[in-house]
Protein backbone atom coordinates (compact mmCIF):
# COMPACT_ATOMS: atom_id res chain seq x y z
CA UNK A 1 0.00 0.00 0.00
CA UNK A 2 3.00 2.68 1.03
CA UNK A 3 4.30 1.86 -2.75
CA UNK A 4 1.00 2.85 -4.29
CA UNK A 5 0.93 5.75 -2.56
CA UNK A 6 4.45 6.95 -2.82
CA UNK A 7 3.61 5.90 -6.73
CA UNK A 8 0.61 8.47 -6.81
CA UNK A 9 2.38 11.31 -5.40
CA UNK A 10 5.35 10.95 -7.75
CA UNK A 11 3.25 10.92 -10.77
CA UNK A 12 1.38 13.84 -9.03
CA UNK A 13 4.69 16.08 -8.82
CA UNK A 14 5.77 14.56 -11.81
CA UNK A 15 2.25 16.72 -13.45
CA UNK A 16 2.44 19.50 -11.45
CA UNK A 17 4.24 21.86 -13.29
CA UNK A 18 2.49 21.02 -16.70
CA UNK A 19 -0.60 22.18 -15.30
CA UNK A 20 0.50 25.44 -13.82
CA UNK A 21 2.65 26.04 -17.29
CA UNK A 22 -0.87 24.80 -19.21
CA UNK A 23 -2.85 27.64 -16.70
CA UNK A 24 0.02 30.04 -17.39
CA UNK A 25 -0.38 30.32 -21.25
CA UNK A 26 -4.08 30.87 -20.76
CA UNK A 27 -4.54 35.02 -20.33
CA UNK A 28 -6.50 36.27 -17.80
CA UNK A 29 -9.83 38.64 -18.69
CA UNK A 30 -8.91 42.16 -17.79
CA UNK A 31 -11.30 43.64 -15.68
CA UNK A 32 -12.28 47.93 -16.91
CA UNK A 33 -13.83 49.53 -14.24
CA UNK A 34 -15.11 53.21 -13.40
CA UNK A 35 -12.71 54.32 -10.58
CA UNK A 36 -13.63 58.52 -10.46
CA UNK A 37 -16.12 60.21 -12.13
CA UNK A 38 -17.31 64.14 -11.49
CA UNK A 39 -19.50 66.55 -12.75
CA UNK A 40 -18.83 70.24 -14.07
CA UNK A 41 -21.74 72.19 -13.40
CA UNK A 42 -25.24 71.36 -11.85
CA UNK A 43 -27.35 68.87 -12.92
CA UNK A 44 -30.53 71.04 -12.71
CA UNK A 45 -33.47 70.27 -14.71
CA UNK A 46 -33.00 72.02 -18.02
CA UNK A 47 -29.46 72.70 -17.87
CA UNK A 48 -26.45 70.87 -19.47
CA UNK A 49 -23.40 69.74 -17.43
CA UNK A 50 -20.63 67.82 -18.71
CA UNK A 51 -19.56 64.18 -16.63
CA UNK A 52 -15.83 62.79 -16.48
CA UNK A 53 -16.09 58.93 -16.13
CA UNK A 54 -12.33 57.65 -15.63
CA UNK A 55 -11.98 53.79 -16.18
CA UNK A 56 -8.80 52.14 -15.40
CA UNK A 57 -7.53 48.94 -16.85
CA UNK A 58 -6.60 46.95 -13.77
CA UNK A 59 -4.93 43.83 -15.37
CA UNK A 60 -1.60 43.81 -14.33
CA UNK A 61 -0.20 43.07 -17.43
CA UNK A 62 -3.38 42.80 -20.56
CA UNK A 63 -4.22 45.60 -22.54
CA UNK A 64 -7.89 46.28 -23.94
CA UNK A 65 -8.50 47.76 -27.06
CA UNK A 66 -11.84 48.75 -29.31
CA UNK A 67 -13.68 49.87 -26.48
CA UNK A 68 -16.96 50.76 -26.92
CA UNK A 69 -18.00 53.07 -23.75
CA UNK A 70 -21.79 53.80 -23.20
CA UNK A 71 -24.03 56.20 -20.85
CA UNK A 72 -27.71 55.00 -19.91
CA UNK A 73 -29.98 56.97 -17.42
CA UNK A 74 -33.09 54.21 -17.77
CA UNK A 75 -35.34 57.12 -16.05
CA UNK A 76 -34.44 59.32 -19.44
CA UNK A 77 -34.02 62.07 -17.14
CA UNK A 78 -30.64 62.67 -18.21
CA UNK A 79 -29.75 62.39 -22.32
CA UNK A 80 -26.44 62.55 -23.59
CA UNK A 81 -26.12 65.54 -26.05
CA UNK A 82 -25.19 64.31 -29.46
CA UNK A 83 -24.26 60.55 -29.19
CA UNK A 84 -24.30 58.34 -26.27
CA UNK A 85 -20.87 56.62 -26.31
CA UNK A 86 -17.35 57.03 -26.98
CA UNK A 87 -14.57 54.82 -28.32
CA UNK A 88 -10.73 54.67 -26.76
CA UNK A 89 -8.83 52.37 -29.64
CA UNK A 90 -6.59 51.17 -26.43
CA UNK A 91 -5.75 50.82 -22.74
CA UNK A 92 -2.76 50.01 -21.42
CA UNK A 93 -2.08 47.72 -18.20
CA UNK A 94 -3.10 49.43 -15.24
CA UNK A 95 -3.64 52.82 -17.27
CA UNK A 96 -6.62 55.01 -16.73
CA UNK A 97 -8.67 56.79 -19.62
CA UNK A 98 -11.40 59.88 -18.83
CA UNK A 99 -14.25 60.05 -20.75
CA UNK A 100 -16.61 63.61 -21.07
CA UNK A 101 -19.83 63.23 -21.81
CA UNK A 102 -22.05 66.16 -22.22
CA UNK A 103 -25.61 66.17 -20.57
CA UNK A 104 -28.92 67.58 -20.78
CA UNK A 105 -31.44 67.04 -18.04
CA UNK A 106 -35.05 67.19 -18.98
CA UNK A 107 -37.50 69.94 -17.90
CA UNK A 108 -39.35 67.56 -16.52
CA UNK A 109 -36.63 65.64 -14.04
CA UNK A 110 -37.03 64.53 -10.32
CA UNK A 111 -35.01 65.90 -7.46
CA UNK A 112 -33.14 63.39 -6.06
CA UNK A 113 -30.21 60.85 -6.78
CA UNK A 114 -30.55 58.74 -10.64
CA UNK A 115 -28.82 55.54 -10.79
CA UNK A 116 -26.98 55.72 -14.23
CA UNK A 117 -25.15 53.02 -16.14
CA UNK A 118 -21.64 53.22 -17.53
CA UNK A 119 -20.95 49.99 -20.08
CA UNK A 120 -17.54 49.20 -21.59
CA UNK A 121 -17.62 46.71 -23.83
CA UNK A 122 -13.95 45.67 -25.17
CA UNK A 123 -11.62 43.50 -26.72
CA UNK A 124 -8.38 41.33 -25.21
CA UNK A 125 -5.90 38.61 -25.49
CA UNK A 126 -8.75 36.40 -23.88
CA UNK A 127 -11.17 37.75 -25.95
CA UNK A 128 -14.30 39.95 -25.87
CA UNK A 129 -14.98 41.35 -22.46
CA UNK A 130 -17.66 43.87 -21.48
CA UNK A 131 -18.09 45.97 -17.48
CA UNK A 132 -21.08 47.71 -16.08
CA UNK A 133 -20.69 50.11 -13.81
CA UNK A 134 -23.01 52.67 -11.70
CA UNK A 135 -22.74 56.17 -10.78
CA UNK A 136 -25.05 58.08 -8.72
CA UNK A 137 -25.81 61.59 -9.97
CA UNK A 138 -27.49 64.03 -7.71
CA UNK A 139 -30.31 66.08 -9.77
CA UNK A 140 -31.74 69.20 -9.17
CA UNK A 141 -35.13 68.91 -10.21
CA UNK A 142 -37.89 71.82 -11.22
CA UNK A 143 -40.09 72.76 -8.01
CA UNK A 144 -43.55 73.47 -8.42
CA UNK A 145 -44.47 77.31 -8.42
CA UNK A 146 -46.48 78.61 -5.59
CA UNK A 147 -49.72 79.98 -7.12
CA UNK A 148 -49.91 83.81 -5.30
CA UNK A 149 -52.53 86.36 -6.29
CA UNK A 150 -49.91 88.82 -7.03
CA UNK A 151 -48.91 89.24 -10.58
CA UNK A 152 -45.05 88.70 -11.43
CA UNK A 153 -44.46 92.37 -12.96
CA UNK A 154 -40.22 91.99 -13.24
CA UNK A 155 -38.80 93.03 -16.14
CA UNK A 156 -36.99 89.88 -18.06
CA UNK A 157 -33.95 91.12 -19.47
CA UNK A 158 -31.66 89.16 -21.68
CA UNK A 159 -27.88 89.82 -22.03
CA UNK A 160 -24.94 88.64 -23.82
CA UNK A 161 -22.89 86.03 -21.16
CA UNK A 162 -20.61 84.62 -24.07
CA UNK A 163 -19.15 85.16 -27.53
CA UNK A 164 -15.77 83.88 -29.57
CA UNK A 165 -14.57 84.40 -32.91
CA UNK A 166 -13.91 81.86 -35.65
CA UNK A 167 -9.87 81.06 -35.31
CA UNK A 168 -9.74 84.25 -32.60
CA UNK A 169 -9.69 87.06 -35.18
CA UNK A 170 -10.66 88.39 -38.78
CA UNK A 171 -8.61 88.94 -41.57
CA UNK A 172 -9.77 91.22 -43.94
CA UNK A 173 -11.32 89.76 -47.40
CA UNK A 174 -12.39 86.40 -44.96
CA UNK A 175 -15.33 85.78 -43.67
CA UNK A 176 -14.98 84.48 -40.03
CA UNK A 177 -18.12 83.75 -37.88
CA UNK A 178 -19.09 84.99 -34.84
CA UNK A 179 -20.48 82.62 -31.79
CA UNK A 180 -22.80 85.12 -29.40
CA UNK A 181 -24.30 83.55 -26.38
CA UNK A 182 -27.78 85.32 -25.16
CA UNK A 183 -29.31 84.55 -21.80
CA UNK A 184 -32.53 85.22 -20.51
CA UNK A 185 -31.61 86.32 -16.73
CA UNK A 186 -35.04 86.08 -15.85
CA UNK A 187 -35.59 83.16 -13.32
CA UNK A 188 -39.58 82.52 -13.85
CA UNK A 189 -40.35 84.59 -17.15
CA UNK A 190 -39.83 83.74 -20.92
CA UNK A 191 -39.23 86.01 -23.42
CA UNK A 192 -40.69 85.62 -27.22
CA UNK A 193 -40.84 87.37 -31.12
CA UNK A 194 -37.17 88.15 -30.41
CA UNK A 195 -35.19 90.24 -32.85
CA UNK A 196 -31.20 90.45 -32.74
CA UNK A 197 -29.01 93.05 -34.85
CA UNK A 198 -25.25 93.37 -34.68
CA UNK A 199 -23.59 96.78 -36.54
CA UNK A 200 -20.23 98.70 -36.37
CA UNK A 201 -20.37 102.32 -36.44
CA UNK A 202 -17.11 102.12 -37.82
CA UNK A 203 -17.82 100.29 -40.62
CA UNK A 204 -14.82 98.38 -41.36
CA UNK A 205 -16.91 95.06 -40.32
CA UNK A 206 -19.70 93.81 -42.75
CA UNK A 207 -22.30 91.14 -41.61
CA UNK A 208 -23.11 88.11 -44.07
CA UNK A 209 -26.33 88.84 -44.90
CA UNK A 210 -28.98 91.51 -43.13
CA UNK A 211 -26.88 91.38 -40.03
CA UNK A 212 -30.55 90.34 -38.01
CA UNK A 213 -32.06 87.36 -36.65
CA UNK A 214 -35.53 86.32 -35.66
CA UNK A 215 -35.94 84.32 -32.14
CA UNK A 216 -39.18 82.51 -31.48
CA UNK A 217 -38.56 82.39 -27.76
CA UNK A 218 -36.18 81.81 -25.43
CA UNK A 219 -37.05 80.14 -21.84
CA UNK A 220 -36.45 81.40 -18.39
CA UNK A 221 -32.81 81.10 -17.60
CA UNK A 222 -32.45 79.90 -21.23
CA UNK A 223 -29.87 80.62 -23.94
CA UNK A 224 -29.22 81.45 -27.23
CA UNK A 225 -26.28 81.16 -29.48
CA UNK A 226 -26.88 83.23 -32.73
CA UNK A 227 -24.37 82.22 -35.09
CA UNK A 228 -23.27 85.55 -37.16
CA UNK A 229 -20.49 85.63 -40.25
CA UNK A 230 -18.45 89.30 -40.29
CA UNK A 231 -16.18 90.30 -42.91
CA UNK A 232 -13.55 93.17 -42.73
CA UNK A 233 -13.22 95.41 -45.72
CA UNK A 234 -9.54 95.60 -47.08
CA UNK A 235 -8.52 98.58 -46.02
CA UNK A 236 -9.39 98.07 -42.03
CA UNK A 237 -7.31 98.99 -38.80
CA UNK A 238 -5.47 96.17 -37.04
CA UNK A 239 -6.98 95.85 -33.61
CA UNK A 240 -10.05 95.76 -31.81
CA UNK A 241 -13.55 96.78 -33.15
CA UNK A 242 -16.50 97.29 -30.61
CA UNK A 243 -19.65 96.08 -32.33
CA UNK A 244 -23.29 96.77 -30.94
CA UNK A 245 -25.93 94.04 -30.32
CA UNK A 246 -29.61 94.89 -30.41
CA UNK A 247 -31.97 93.30 -28.50
CA UNK A 248 -35.67 93.23 -28.99
CA UNK A 249 -38.37 91.32 -27.09
CA UNK A 250 -41.47 90.61 -25.44
CA UNK A 251 -42.97 88.94 -22.48
CA UNK A 252 -45.74 87.07 -21.84
CA UNK A 253 -47.95 89.94 -21.52
CA UNK A 254 -46.89 91.15 -24.47
CA UNK A 255 -45.22 93.78 -23.23
CA UNK A 256 -42.55 95.00 -25.21
CA UNK A 257 -38.54 95.47 -24.54
CA UNK A 258 -35.18 96.34 -25.66
CA UNK A 259 -31.40 96.02 -24.60
CA UNK A 260 -28.11 96.66 -25.92
CA UNK A 261 -24.46 94.90 -25.62
CA UNK A 262 -21.14 95.70 -26.67
CA UNK A 263 -18.89 92.92 -28.15
CA UNK A 264 -14.89 93.31 -29.34
CA UNK A 265 -13.73 91.15 -31.69
CA UNK A 266 -9.68 91.61 -33.45
CA UNK A 267 -9.24 92.23 -36.90
CA UNK A 268 -5.49 91.19 -38.19
CA UNK A 269 -4.06 92.77 -41.16
CA UNK A 270 -1.51 91.38 -43.08
CA UNK A 271 2.33 91.81 -42.34
CA UNK A 272 4.47 91.88 -45.10
CA UNK A 273 8.15 92.49 -45.06
CA UNK A 274 10.13 93.83 -48.03
CA UNK A 275 13.86 93.95 -48.17
CA UNK A 276 17.21 94.86 -49.94
CA UNK A 277 20.87 94.79 -50.03
CA UNK A 278 21.09 91.91 -47.93
CA UNK A 279 24.12 90.94 -49.26
CA UNK A 280 27.81 90.63 -48.20
CA UNK A 281 30.76 91.53 -50.80
CA UNK A 282 32.11 89.54 -53.02
CA UNK A 283 35.59 89.91 -51.02
CA UNK A 284 36.34 90.78 -47.77
CA UNK A 285 40.37 91.42 -46.18
CA UNK A 286 41.67 89.63 -43.38
CA UNK A 287 41.39 92.25 -40.01
CA UNK A 288 39.12 94.75 -41.94
CA UNK A 289 35.51 95.80 -40.85
CA UNK A 290 32.54 95.12 -43.31
CA UNK A 291 29.50 97.05 -42.94
CA UNK A 292 26.21 95.52 -44.33
CA UNK A 293 23.12 98.00 -44.94
CA UNK A 294 19.84 96.57 -44.85
CA UNK A 295 16.75 98.36 -45.96
CA UNK A 296 13.97 97.21 -44.32
CA UNK A 297 10.12 98.01 -46.08
CA UNK A 298 6.82 97.18 -44.51
CA UNK A 299 4.84 96.87 -47.88
CA UNK A 300 1.63 95.10 -45.62
CA UNK A 301 -1.43 96.39 -43.74
CA UNK A 302 -0.46 97.07 -40.18
CA UNK A 303 2.54 98.53 -37.98
CA UNK A 304 5.78 95.83 -38.20
CA UNK A 305 7.53 95.42 -34.12
CA UNK A 306 10.66 94.45 -33.27
CA UNK A 307 12.44 94.17 -36.46
CA UNK A 308 15.79 92.66 -35.97
CA UNK A 309 18.75 91.29 -38.21
CA UNK A 310 21.16 88.80 -37.14
CA UNK A 311 24.37 88.07 -39.53
CA UNK A 312 26.05 84.32 -39.09
CA UNK A 313 29.09 83.96 -41.13
CA UNK A 314 32.00 81.92 -40.21
CA UNK A 315 34.73 84.40 -40.53
CA UNK A 316 32.75 87.07 -39.66
CA UNK A 317 31.93 88.45 -35.96
CA UNK A 318 28.74 90.74 -36.23
CA UNK A 319 28.74 91.40 -32.11
CA UNK A 320 25.07 90.51 -31.70
CA UNK A 321 21.59 91.56 -33.22
CA UNK A 322 20.75 94.49 -34.40
CA UNK A 323 17.34 96.09 -33.39
CA UNK A 324 15.39 98.21 -36.17
CA UNK A 325 12.53 98.32 -34.09
CA UNK A 326 9.20 99.80 -35.45
CA UNK A 327 8.45 100.17 -38.71
CA UNK A 328 5.35 101.63 -39.49
CA UNK A 329 2.63 101.22 -42.74
CA UNK A 330 4.49 101.95 -45.80
CA UNK A 331 7.55 103.04 -44.53
CA UNK A 332 11.42 101.83 -44.02
CA UNK A 333 14.15 101.73 -41.93
CA UNK A 334 17.66 100.28 -42.46
CA UNK A 335 19.63 98.50 -40.18
CA UNK A 336 23.27 98.55 -40.51
CA UNK A 337 25.63 95.63 -39.12
CA UNK A 338 29.51 95.96 -38.58
CA UNK A 339 31.10 92.57 -39.49
CA UNK A 340 34.96 92.01 -38.16
CA UNK A 341 36.85 89.67 -40.38
CA UNK A 342 38.83 86.85 -38.87
CA UNK A 343 42.47 87.42 -39.25
CA UNK A 344 42.54 83.32 -39.17
CA UNK A 345 40.40 81.68 -41.74
CA UNK A 346 41.20 82.52 -45.54
CA UNK A 347 38.38 81.69 -48.70
CA UNK A 348 35.29 81.24 -49.05
CA UNK A 349 33.02 81.09 -46.20
CA UNK A 350 29.10 80.84 -46.12
CA UNK A 351 26.32 81.62 -43.74
CA UNK A 352 23.16 83.72 -43.57
CA UNK A 353 21.24 86.85 -42.74
CA UNK A 354 17.84 86.51 -40.55
CA UNK A 355 15.37 89.27 -40.48
CA UNK A 356 12.69 88.73 -37.24
CA UNK A 357 9.84 90.75 -36.83
CA UNK A 358 6.46 90.76 -34.98
CA UNK A 359 2.92 92.12 -35.75
CA UNK A 360 0.52 94.24 -33.73
CA UNK A 361 -0.42 90.36 -31.75
CA UNK A 362 2.85 89.42 -31.14
CA UNK A 363 3.45 86.60 -34.05
CA UNK A 364 6.55 86.59 -35.11
CA UNK A 365 8.15 86.15 -38.49
CA UNK A 366 11.54 84.81 -40.24
CA UNK A 367 13.07 85.99 -43.30
CA UNK A 368 16.64 84.06 -43.96
CA UNK A 369 18.69 85.03 -46.77
CA UNK A 370 21.92 82.92 -47.70
CA UNK A 371 24.77 84.87 -48.31
CA UNK A 372 28.80 84.07 -48.55
CA UNK A 373 32.27 85.91 -49.32
CA UNK A 374 35.58 85.77 -50.15
CA UNK A 375 38.36 86.40 -47.50
CA UNK A 376 41.48 87.54 -48.54
CA UNK A 377 44.76 87.75 -47.20
CA UNK A 378 45.34 91.24 -45.96
CA UNK A 379 48.65 92.72 -48.02
CA UNK A 380 51.51 93.93 -45.52
CA UNK A 381 53.48 96.84 -47.27
CA UNK A 382 57.31 97.08 -47.02
CA UNK A 383 58.86 99.97 -44.68
CA UNK A 384 60.31 101.73 -48.04
CA UNK A 385 56.76 102.04 -49.72
CA UNK A 386 55.45 103.29 -46.40
CA UNK A 387 58.30 106.12 -46.55
CA UNK A 388 57.57 106.69 -49.72
CA UNK A 389 53.78 107.56 -49.36
CA UNK A 390 54.48 109.18 -46.35
CA UNK A 391 56.58 111.55 -48.44
CA UNK A 392 54.58 111.92 -50.94
CA UNK A 393 51.10 111.62 -49.85
CA UNK A 394 49.30 113.22 -53.03
CA UNK A 395 51.30 111.57 -55.89
CA UNK A 396 48.12 110.18 -56.82
CA UNK A 397 47.09 113.98 -57.04
CA UNK A 398 49.97 115.00 -58.99
CA UNK A 399 49.49 111.94 -61.62
CA UNK A 400 45.95 113.02 -62.41
CA UNK A 401 47.13 116.75 -62.78
CA UNK A 402 49.83 115.69 -65.69
CA UNK A 403 47.02 113.10 -66.91
CA UNK A 404 44.95 116.33 -67.90
CA UNK A 405 47.71 118.67 -68.66
CA UNK A 406 48.68 116.17 -71.19
CA UNK A 407 45.05 115.26 -72.37
CA UNK A 408 44.83 118.88 -72.97
CA UNK A 409 48.32 119.56 -74.85
CA UNK A 410 46.90 116.47 -76.97
CA UNK A 411 44.38 117.87 -77.99
CA UNK A 412 44.91 122.09 -78.33
CA UNK A 413 48.49 121.41 -80.33
CA UNK A 414 47.04 119.82 -83.36
CA UNK A 415 43.42 121.67 -83.21
CA UNK A 416 45.76 125.48 -83.45
CA UNK A 417 47.88 123.86 -86.33
CA UNK A 418 44.37 122.95 -88.11
CA UNK A 419 42.78 126.67 -87.20
CA UNK A 420 46.38 128.42 -88.52
CA UNK A 421 45.93 126.53 -91.43
CA UNK A 422 42.58 127.28 -92.41
CA UNK A 423 43.47 130.81 -91.92
CA UNK A 424 46.04 130.69 -94.62
CA UNK A 425 43.65 129.38 -96.99
CA UNK A 426 41.08 131.76 -96.16
CA UNK A 427 43.42 134.73 -96.95
CA UNK A 428 44.44 133.31 -100.64
CA UNK A 429 41.07 133.31 -101.42
CA UNK A 430 40.36 137.22 -100.70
Amino acid sequence: MKKIFILIMCLLFCFAPLTTAFAEEIPSQPKVMVTDYKTEGELKAGNTAKISVTLTNKSKTEYVRNMKLTFSDSSGDIVPVGVASGYVDRLNAKKSVTWNIDVRVSDSATDGNHAVNIICEFESEAGSGSSSDVINLNVIGKKEVETTTSNDTSQPRLMVTEYTVENGSIIPGESRKVYITIKNTSPSKAVSNIKLSLSDDSGELKTDGMGTAYVKSISANGTYVWTVGLTAVHTAKTGEHPLTLSMEYEDSNHSGYSANDTIRVNIKQSVMLKYDSARLPSKSIQGETVTVSINLMNTGKSTIHNAMIDVDVKGLDSGGTVLVGEIPQGESKTGSVNLRVSNEILGKVEGAITINYEDDFGETYTETVDVSTVIEEKVIKTEAEEEEEKKNPLWWLFMLIGAIIGGSLGFGIPYAIRSNKQRKEDEKRL
